[in-house]
This record gives structure tokens, sequence and C-alpha cells, in this order.
């Protein structure tokens, strides 16, 4: 094959915008059904039917998809929530039964086992949203998480029981004391509940209370579905250790398992028979078995079938992600191997016909995206694919083959700690580095890569080695990519997480500049040509770094980011409503320090181009946002690009939007950077060109 000599940015590539779009459905949500193991549920999101989620489901030993059944073909069902704006947990199965939540009308169904259309249930005014599903083992009724939008002010989230049988009916509230609530699961007898709370102003990952109590049943009258007694605070509450709570599980013997991080580490832990919380490992690991709940329903943590005192963890050290069964009574973990997997998620205890365990789960690696496998915890056949992701496998990827893929490898870098003075702290902050890579180009001997940083969202989130198409988008036509964890991201521990608080704005900024730099003083990237590229709050800390380190970067994306964080103090909804009491500061106290670290703020230090991509529905980042920075960056006579996508909301899920995305940002870089994309895209209007 011929090899062709190209100024970087300009590289031919097999892997288009389209095929980038293709690659964004995903698989997740995996559910299995406690009344039948054998068959494996799960949601995929297809960009080319408008972003929907399809339940798709097929037994767990079906590799070929004999069995496979498309619940909900109609094109009017998308199975999607939007409690807390972000979702997750929008449907369960049990018995057969699928209860699940539609995207339209919010409304709460249930399909029937021999049923062909799905019947509503629960309160069906328009206002009301369900989450988080437990069926109750008698088939009666579920336990969900209710975000009530009919009250004056903030949203009401309560966790409820909502009889599937009979007419519908009010829902039975369990639980209204407190500002959230999550994650209900029944005891193996149906006799015992637990779920976790939290209040304003923490996030669930900085502080939340593990709650358990007895379930009563009562008469099938229409009524209560169910009443619950001996309410009790098993960690986390009053005079207890201040600790972020996740996923509570109760085994075949009733035991109750959670993951905590009083140890600075979401580590496992279990109530013992007297009553007492103690440690499933001999001692704390410096190792992550959780990953923060920006949506409901993870799982990397599920009691092993069969098979007493053992759980099926996953967890990150190292920087290397592992799989592996713990036995909470010795307190070893045998280690399973992974083929190469650098990402596990959507963990689920299932069986095949013949009986045999087995578990499944979403698995990527760094040349594969995420996807849907079964695995054999008794050693008899490894791991077999049940569903592609987005790529079936590396070379399937729009033609893109195994010698053009990058593959990422981690890096440490020197930064500091505020207040960034002769005084300053300085430590290290990771970041995953991608270099150019195409089996058909090699760029000029005397030239370097552009560089484009990203920057995840979350803030309080992290990214992963694990195969991105949006990133190899990128790679593939001659740029380098820094894929950074600054600090405040997850995965290192509760020390590194809070180095954000309340440096939101300074810290990421500082990491974000400090691994650009570093990767061009070690000849990896060219120095003029550092780029700069996030979503949400990471198309924050773009604009932020443009503005407070305008001689770092050439050019910045901004993807529904937010320019002023005063405004999204005011104006975001419930879940994050008080997340920037602990990035920032409270408000409006704090209301200089908010003014001082907004870009908008600030535009009068902007000295590059920027370009803002915007779902006009969004209702995290008010879109607005994007608008006031553009209209500053115009009336100041720098170039900048606005383009706005009706129909979307917080992140892009029609292809054709995936698309346009894209190729704006390729376009706007290459008119900036000064080379010429290989892509035929549609222009771009540029203000002040």
């Amino acid at each position: 094959m011929p090899v062709t000599v190209a100024s970087y940015g300009s590289w031919e590539s097999p892997l288009t915008a389209e095929a980038v779009a293709v690659a964004s459905s995903s698989v997740g949500s995996v559910v299995v059904d406690p009344t039948d193991p054998t068959r494996v549920y799960w949601l995929e999101s297809r960009p080319s039917e408008g972003g929907r989620y399809v339940l798709l489901s097929k037994l767990v030993d079906d590799y070929d998809d004999s069995t496979l059944i498309n619940h909900l073909p109609d094109t009017k069902w998308n199975v999607r929530t939007a409690v807390h704006e972000y979702g997750g947990g929008a449907y369960t199965v049990y018995d057969k039964a699928i209860v699940f939540v539609n995207w339209a009308d919010q409304g709460l169904y249930v399909l029937e086992n021999k049923s062909s259309e799905p019947r509503r249930i629960g309160e069906q005014e328009e206002g009301v949203r369900y989450a988080s599903f437990a069926v109750h083992l008698s088939g009666e009724y579920v336990v969900c998480v209710r975000e009530d939008h009919r009250v004056e002010g903030e949203a009401k989230n309560t966790l409820v029981a909502v009889r599937l049988g009979g007419e519908p009916g009010r829902d039975t509230v369990l639980f209204d004391r407190s500002d959230f609530v999550s994650s209900p699961v029944f005891g193996s007898d149906g006799s015992e509940i637990a779920f976790i709370t939290w209040n304003h102003p923490d996030m669930n990952w900085d502080a939340t209370v593990l709650r358990r109590a007895r379930v009563v049943a009562s008469p099938g009258d229409g009524g209560a579905a169910c009443t619950l007694e001996a309410l009790a605070e098993v960690a986390g509450g009053e005079g207890q250790q201040r600790e972020s709570i996740y996923q509570p599980r109760f085994d075949d013997q009733g035991s109750l398992h959670f993951i905590g991080d009083r140890s600075g580490f979401w580590n496992p832990y279990h109530v013992d028979g007297s009553g007492d919380v103690v440690q499933s490992l001999a001692k704390p690991m410096p190792a992550e078995f959780a990953e923060p709940e920006w949506a409901f329903g993870a799982s990397t943590f599920q009691p092993v079938s069969g098979r007493a005192s053992s759980m099926a963890v996953v967890f990150h050290l190292d920087d290397t992600t592992r799989l592996g069964i713990l036995n909470v009574e010795t307190h070893v973990i045998d280690d399973l191997p992974v083929p190469g997997w650098t990402a596990l998620s959507n963990l689920q205890m299932a069986q095949t016909r013949s009986g045999e365990p087995a578990l499944v789960l979403v698995a990527g690696s760094p040349t594969e995206s995420p996807a849907l496998y079964t695995y054999f915890i008794n050693g008899i056949g490894g791991q077999r694919l049940l569903v592609a992701g987005g790529t079936k496998a590396a070379g399937d990827v729009g033609g893109l083959d195994v010698g053009s893929i990058s593959v990422p490898r981690e890096i440490a870098f020197p930064t500091r700690l505020p207040p960034f003075d002769e005084q300053s702290k300085e430590v290290q902050a990771y970041a995953y580095y991608y270099p150019p890579a195409n089996v058909r180009h090699v760029g000029p001997k005397d030239e370097l890569p552009p560089l484009l940083v990203m920057i995840h969202g979350g803030p309080t989130s992290a990214t992963h080695a694990v195969y991105s198409a949006k990133i190899q988008y990128w790679t593939s036509r001659g740029f380098a990519v820094a894929d950074v964890n600054y600090g405040g991201s997850t995965g290192y521990g509760r020390e590194y997480r809070e180095r954000l608080y309340p440096e939101f704005g300074r810290v990421d900024v500082q990491d974000c500049c400090a691994a650009a730099l570093h990767l061009a003083d070690a000849g990896l990237a060219d120095r003029r040509r550092l780029c700069i590229m996030g979503g949400s709050a990471g198309g924050f800390t773009t604009l932020a770094s443009l503005a407070f380190r305008p001689e770092v970067f050439a050019v910045g994306a901004s993807l529904y980011g937010i320019s002023d964080l005063e405004v999204l103090a005011k104006e975001t909804h419930k879940f994050e409503a008080q997340y920037p009491v602990h990035l920032v500061g409270p408000y409006p106290e704090a209301t200089s320090v908010y003014r001082e670290r907004s870009p908008l703020y600030a535009v009068d230090r902007l000295a590059c181009p920027a370009i803002f991509l915007q779902g006009l529905e969004d209702r995290v980042v008010p879109p607005n946002q994007a608008t006031l920075m553009v209209d500053a960056l115009r009336k100041k006579g720098i170039r900048v690009a606005h383009v706005e996508f009706a129909g979307e909301q917080h992140g892009f899920r029609k292809a054709a939007n995936i698309v346009r995305a894209l190729e704006a940002q390729l376009y706007f870089f290459g008119k900036v950077l000064g080379f010429a994309p290989s892509d035929a895209i549609e222009p771009v209007h540029i203000f002040n060109e």
C-alpha cells in the first residue's frame, strides 16, 4: 500500500463522520430477569432513528441472534427517562413483564408477556417522571423513584410503589424525607428493601445514606401497594461517617452488600450477622469498585448465584480494569482473565440454557468499542460476543483497518495546585495520549502534528482508554489527541476528585494546559497548533482555558458548554442545582468568584477563535449560554462560529447532527490552523472571517 506524505489534518481517512454516527450507536442498560436468568435484555441507541432507545433481548448463549426479540419495534416507543435529566434505569423485567418509561410522554408502562401493546400504569398527569425500578417478588407492584414536576418550585423526588395490575391509581409514597432517592432493591425473600438517599448541596459522589426497611404487604384493594416499617440508616447517616455509597445488593442468603468510599476509594462492604458494617476486603484497597452515578442503573457489583458470600466485581487498579470474584468471608478476590478489556460495566448475573452460571457485561478495549458479552465464570469457555456495540471489531469501522487505529498510552504529567504561585504544590495529573495513525499517510519530516486536547464532561467523571470513533476521526486525519483526566476526575480516589472543590475553572484549566504543554515540550505536538475541545462542563473548561490562559491554545470548540457560571447556578435543573456550591462556592454569597471564573466576563482576554455547538432543547446547559459568548466574540472581532441543533438536548443523539457537529469542527479548525480537510464538508458560516 503506497504511503503519501501529507500535512497533518489533511489526511484522507476512511472513517467518515457518517461512520462515526453509526458507531455512536451504543449497547447498555443491561438487565437479566431474575425469574428467567437465561435471557438478557438491553437498550440500543439508534442515531439513525433520531436517537431512539430500542429494547432488545436474547438468550444468554445465543451467538447468532436466533432468539433475538425487539420488544417495542414501533418507533413511537423510546425507552428513556428524564429523571435527573440524565436518565438511566428506564426499565426492568420481572417474570417476562417489562416495566418501562416512554420518552415522549414520560409515561410508565408495562408490557406483559402475552400482551401486544403496552399498558400505562402509575399517575398519568403531565410532569410525573419515573426511574430506577425494582419489582416485588409477588409481581403485584414495582418500587421506583418518582420525580414530580407538578409541584411549585423544585421538583419533588420520592420513593413510590406502583401497582402493576388493575386500573391506574395513585402511587404509594414510601419515602419522601430527602432531596434525592435512588437504587431500590428487594431482599431475596421480598421482606426487606434497601435504597440510597442524599440531600442538597451534596451530589451522590459526595455523601449518601444507605437505608433499609421491612416491607409490609397491603391488601389488594386498589389502595396502598405496600408500606415500610423499621426504617433504619445502615451507613452514611446521622452520627455515622460521611461517605458516598452506591449499589446496594442483597445476596441469596439475605445479606446486604454495598460500595462505599469511607477509605478514600469506592470499596465493597457488607452487613454482618450482628448488623454491623464490615469490610469485604482484607484491608482497604487504593482501587475504585464504582464510578460516579450521573445516571441510574450502574452495575459493577453483583452477588454470584449459588456461591455463598461471593460477589462479582469490576474495579480499576494501577491503570488496569479488572474483573473478579470476591469472597467476602475470606476477603480474597479471584481475578478473572480479560482479553485486553479496558472498560467494563453493566455487570449482571445470568445462566445458560444448560444451567451454567455466567456473567453478562459490556466490555471494550482500545481497539474495540464496548459490546455485550457472556463471560463464563466456571472456566469452560471464556467469553463470547453477544451483541456488537457501535463497532463490531476494529477492522470493521467504516473501512478503518487495525493499522490505522491509534492506541493510547496513559501519561502522568506534572502540574500544580492553587494558588499557582511559588508556594504551589507540584502534583501529577493524567491523560491518555493518542498519536496520529493512518497506514496511508505520514506527516512531513519538518512538521509536528496539531494536538487536540479533549476534556470530558461532568466535571466529576472520567475518560477511559477504550475505542472511540470520535477520537479516531481526528487521529486518522493527522491529529494527536490528549484525553485528559484532570484533577477532579474519578478513578483515582476521593482526594483526587475533590481537587476541584472549590476550584472549578482553575484546577481543570491548569491541568489541561499542563497536558498540552507537556506533550509539546516532549516533541509530540506542534506548540503553535494546540487545540482544545469539550462538552458540557468540558465546554466550560475549554472556554476558561481560552479566556484565562490565552497563550496556550490556537483554537477551541465548545459543545453545549457553560460560559457563565452564575447563570448555571441560577437556572439549571434540580439534580445539579447545588453542585456549584462544591465546585465554586455558595451562591449568591460567592457571586464575585462565579464572575471571576466565568469566560463570559473575561471575553476581553480572548485572543483565539472558537466554535460553539448547541442543542436548542438543552435543560442542563441553557442555549443562551452559547449565544451570549458568541455575541461577545463577534463584537470583539474574533473569528467565531455558532451551530445550533433543533430537537437536541444535552448531547447530540441524531445521526445527522452528530455528522454536522464533527464536520463543522474539522472545517473550522482547518480554517484557523491552515490545512484543507480532505473531506467534502458543507461550509460553516464564520463571523469576522
